[in-house]
């Protein structure tokens, strides 16, 4: 027959009976120690596995996500319109990855009285819900109306800052979405339905004039950011 290792709970199991009795506080301190070690082990057993739960849970709140918007980005045929507003012949949305997404409930509401002349103006960055509800406002902020020999009017850039904002014009409110230091340009955006808005941006985080390809989606409704990149 094997003999099994002695431990030491096995040697202290063993004690003699004279030591037990001439040594009760010891013998006292060695059992408390003893479960205290089994409960420590049954505590670290069930926070792994609520470790392995949270996990998992975020795991399929990533899928549903990326499920979600991928019927969104097909049914729009919002590839060709990446493609267009970055130039590029083909894209593959199989190569947007999930970076990121939040809520943001923080985002408030600020009085907004624009010139008469303000939606026709600055049209050129502005996107209109399909129900005309709101404005998707992609430039204004500090940018500067410039006219031409013809008279018209187009918007350039006038500060290295960038704010992408919602206005509400039957209200007369506006709340900033995302704002970006220098660096970031925004491409383009457009409405996938009446509150999901898609904004299509350049990053050059490592200032090496090779820019990132980045694309938000955004509930305007429940204020929900979901941040992909192009890799």
């Amino acid at each position: 027959m094997i003999q099994a290792s002695v431990t030491q709970w096995h040697r202290l199991l063993r004690l003699p009976r004279n030591f037990v009795g001439r040594n009760p506080f010891i013998c006292i301190t060695c059992m408390m120690l003893f479960l205290f070690s089994i409960t420590a082990c049954s505590n670290s057993e069930q926070q792994a596995k609520k470790e392995n739960t949270v996990e998992d849970d975020s795991l399929q709140t990533v899928k549903s996500i990326i499920s979600e918007d991928s019927v969104m980005i097909f049914n729009n045929k919002v590839e060709n319109w990446i493609g267009e507003s970055i130039q590029q012949n083909k894209i593959n949305w199989n190569r947007f990855h999930l970076e990121e997404f939040w809520s943001d409930d923080s985002l408030q509401e600020k009085s907004f009285l624009p010139g008469p002349e303000f939606y026709k103006d600055y049209a050129q960055v502005l996107r209109w819900s399909p129900d005309s509800t709101y404005v998707l406002d992609l430039g204004s902020y500090g940018s500067v109306k410039v006219k031409d020999k013809s008279g018209n009017t187009r918007i350039e850039s006038g500060e290295p800052d960038t704010e992408v904002s919602m206005i509400y014009p039957k209200s007369k409110k506006k709340s900033r979405l995302m704002f970006f230091g220098p660096g970031t340009v925004i491409a383009d955006g457009r409405w996938l339905d009446s509150s999901q808005v898609a904004v299509l941006g350049m990053y050059d985080e490592k200032e090496n004039h090779h820019p990132d390809t980045l694309l938000w989606i955004i509930n305007t409704k429940d204020k929900f950011f979901r941040k992909y990149k192009w890799e």
